[in-house]
């Protein structure tokens, strides 16, 4: 089973920042995500086509969100996944 762990970096930062989570995720994809969103309105409409692509390539999906960026990942995550086991 594939796994890969997703980093969505906070306002100012660059999804180069993933590079540092790679040795605690030594058996997974390690990918940071450069989304260009500024609102939660314009992260409703990017993050969740991000991340059915990147769920589709998987058998596990971890999340880590740093600052603007969790809020961001959250807002829309809580409302979709609430009942379904990802």
């Amino acid at each position: 089973m594939k796994q890969i762990v997703v980093y969505v970096h906070g306002k100012g930062g660059s999804a180069e920042e993933a590079e540092h989570y790679s040795a605690l995720f030594p058996d997974s994809e390690v990918l940071g995500f450069d989304y260009r969103a500024q609102t939660p309105w314009e992260a409703r409409e990017e993050f969740p086509r991000f991340f059915a692509a990147q769920r589709a390539r998987c058998g596990r999906l971890t999340l880590i969100a740093n600052s603007i960026g969790a809020f961001f990942r959250c807002c829309r995550w809580m409302r979709r996944w609430s009942t379904r086991r990802i």
